[in-house]
């Protein structure tokens, strides 16, 4: 997954414009070939040295301060009934990471995007199942270890022969349903779809 956003707000002590990106493509300095993320400069590609692990950090080369936000992942509870009984949408990664893991759908927050449509939109993308934003509903808001805050969007209970069926997508291997609660490839989905089969979103 990308690293954490970076908010820039002060060059050489001076006030510049606020941004939000990515460290992964920022700068073209060859400093930044075969880094890890976030263990450089944005500005200017200088390496980070004795820098707290979280909070900001300033440039020594530059003078940057850089503030590392979390980065905002939709993910959508979709309920669906059958003959068997009701479960949750969820599907096989063809993607890293949690490659070939099972995951509720989900992914990262376009800019400028309303959470609401993302919900929907990673569920079309990694499904083929279409939804409608002004139905989906806030359950559960939650910080991940890496850094990541995870909107859990619930969406109304919807019979299986009305969905589309199940097909490869470019990330996944297509969708099931998650009968009862098992681990799943992230902690935190594991978590929610255990709630939801608990019935604490109703």
């Amino acid at each position: 997954m990308p690293p954490a956003s970076i908010r820039i707000t002060r060059h050489h002590g001076r006030p510049t414009p606020r941004r939000s990106d990515t460290v992964r493509g920022v700068s073209a300095s060859p400093h930044l070939a075969n880094s890890a993320p976030g263990s450089h400069c944005s500005s200017c590609g200088a390496p980070y040295e004795d820098q707290p692990a979280t909070g900001p950090r300033t440039c020594a080369a530059c003078g940057t301060v850089a503030y590392r936000n979390p980065l905002p992942v939709a993910v959508a509870l979709q309920p669906v009934y059958d003959t068997q009984g009701t479960g949750l949408v969820v599907v096989t990664r063809t993607v890293a990471p949690a490659l070939g893991g099972i995951a509720l759908p989900g992914g990262f927050i376009d800019d400028r995007e309303d959470w609401r449509h993302a919900v929907v939109r990673e569920l079309k993308e990694e499904t083929g199942i279409n939804a409608q934003s002004r139905d989906v509903r806030l359950i559960d808001a939650a910080s991940a270890p890496d850094g990541y805050l995870l909107l859990f969007g619930l969406l109304p209970e919807r019979p299986a022969a009305d969905l589309a069926p199940s097909a490869p997508t470019d990330e996944t291997e297509g969708w099931h349903l998650l009968r009862r609660p098992e681990e799943l490839a992230f902690p935190l989905h594991t978590l929610m779809a255990r709630a939801w089969f608990e019935g604490r979103y109703i």
